[in-house]
Order: structure tokens, then sequence, then C-alpha cells
């Protein structure tokens, strides 16, 4: 552990997180890499579907990093989806954001968010587990981490879920130890809404802006310097042919009358902002 710079904490040690300590189950121990959560900071937990839509993607990814912008702490688990783009948002906010783990800190799971997983230890924030080092991620671990993400948190806000989905899991975790949920609305035929339209019918939160949240938390609002982003004219021709939906390089040739070599060059440089995705080979959608 000292060689890989792991630490732990324990319940009674000065550092554990005494949001923890008012849980149902509290962990015997967490260990981290990074940081721990600053108790003085408030804190949201950011969750949904693995397989989310773009318009998911995107949310997640504004709301998450608004909130950062105003010195919120996201906390989410670093799965694909949701939680991902929930952590790359809050990383273009600024302020440290923290991955719970169902595995050990040593293990990145999903292997693919291998630099996401530095990026949140580069810049303030930390991984954390109730697991040892080098335990693998077993599908059982999962549900009883999520008790811990809702643990560190303040609210938790629900982005996509299902009717029967794991996120709910975290939900009920939350209710449990009496925190507020909230739950972005989405269209009545998605069934990736169900779960929060669902949740909404039953009293929870409304989410159509960072703000409510901020209200919620009654925390200060901060515009962020990232809320709007300069582009250039053929970008903004470039980003305006994009939607929810992906589309293939010839069809935004096609949409936007420019040239072949013009497109690709914007739509390397609206990546670089962090504006859109790749998500297939030559198939692009906003983030």
């Amino acid at each position: 552990m000292k060689d890989r710079t792991i630490k732990v904490t324990r319940p009674g040690d000065r550092d554990f997180p005494q949001k923890l300590l008012r849980i149902g189950k509290v962990p015997e121990a967490i260990y981290y890499l990074g940081a721990l959560p600053k108790e003085e900071l408030p804190a949201v937990a950011m969750v949904g579907a693995r397989a989310c839509s773009a318009h998911g993607r995107r949310s997640a990814g504004t709301v998450a990093r608004q909130l950062s912008e105003s010195g919120v702490q996201v906390i989410s688990g670093m799965a694909r989806g949701v939680d991902t783009q929930s952590h790359r948002g809050a990383l273009e906010g600024g302020t440290p954001t923290f991955a719970v783990l169902g595995s050990g800190v040593d293990v990145c799971y999903p292997e693919e968010n291998i630099e996401l997983y530095e990026q949140i230890l580069e810049r303030g924030g930390g991984i954390l587990s109730e697991y040892p080092p080098g335990e693998q991620p077993v599908s059982w671990h999962f549900p009883q981490r999520n008790r811990i993400i809702s643990g560190l948190a303040d609210l938790i806000v629900i982005v996509e879920a299902k009717q029967k989905s794991g996120s709910l899991i975290t939900v009920e975790w939350a209710l449990e130890q009496g925190k507020d949920v909230m739950a972005f609305p989405g269209r009545m035929e998605d069934p990736l809404s169900e779960g929060c339209n669902r949740l909404i019918k039953n009293g929870a939160g409304i989410v159509t802006e960072a703000k409510d949240i901020i209200e919620l938390l009654e925390w200060e609002w901060k515009e962020g310097k990232s809320a709007v982003l300069k582009l250039q004219p053929e970008q903004a021709v470039i980003f305006s042919a994009l939607g929810d939906e992906m589309k293939t390089l010839e069809e935004i040739v096609a949409v936007t009358k420019l040239d072949y070599e013009s497109v690709l060059t914007g739509l390397l440089q609206l990546q670089i902002k962090g504006m859109i995705e790749q998500p297939l080979e030559h198939y692009y959608v906003k983030k």
C-alpha cells in the first residue's frame, strides 16, 4: 500500500468521513488514493444509466461542470455512461471530484476509464473503496458500494434510469439515510426516463438546471467561465449541425455544405474543446 500511495482510514480515525458515520451500515475501512471529500464543501452524488443517451451524457456533463464551478463536490462511481460524464464535467469545473469503486482502488474498472481515473487524482480528487487493494470488481460489490456514494453526498441526483435500474438502489440507500433525491425528467416514451419520472411522481425534486440543485443545497451559485465557449464561424456551423443522435462525417458535410477537410478539422477542434465526442469511428455527437 505504501509503494502505491494507498491510504486507509477507519471509524474513529481523525480523517474518516464523518458523513459515513451517519449511515446504517458503516464501512469497516475506506481505502483511498488521492484525497477524501472535504466536509466543509457540499457534495452531490450523480448517478444514472450506463447505456445512457447522448442527451443524458450531455446533461450530466453540463450540470456536473456547473456544480463544480460553484464549489460543489461531485461524487459518482466511475461506471460507463452517466457516472463517467459526471466526473468529466466536474473536472472541467475545477472542484475535485471523487469516485467510489466496486473494486480495490488500485483496480481501474472499467479499464477504458484509466485516463479519467488518473485525471481525478491529478486534479486533487480521490478514488475510494471499502474493498482492500487488489480486490476485483464482482457484481455484488456494486449495490453495497452505492450506499457509500449516497452516504458521502448531501443529496442524490439521478440523470437517466430505467424502471429497474442499479441507480435506483442508490436511491433506496439515500432514502434510508434521510437524503434528498432529485431526478431529471424525461419523455414518456423513453425507457431511460421511466425510473426518473417515477421518482418525480413519488416526490423527488425535479432538475431542469444546476441552479435547482444549488438552491436545495442552499449554496451560492457562481456563473462559470466555461459556460460559454467562443467558436469560430465554421466550428459554430458544424456544432449546430449535430444533435442528440449520432451523425456520420458524410452527413455533417451534407448538412453544413462545407468541404470534407474543413469539417474534419472543425470536428477535431470541437473534440479538443470537449463539446462533442466520437462514440464510433466517423460518427459524432454533442456531449
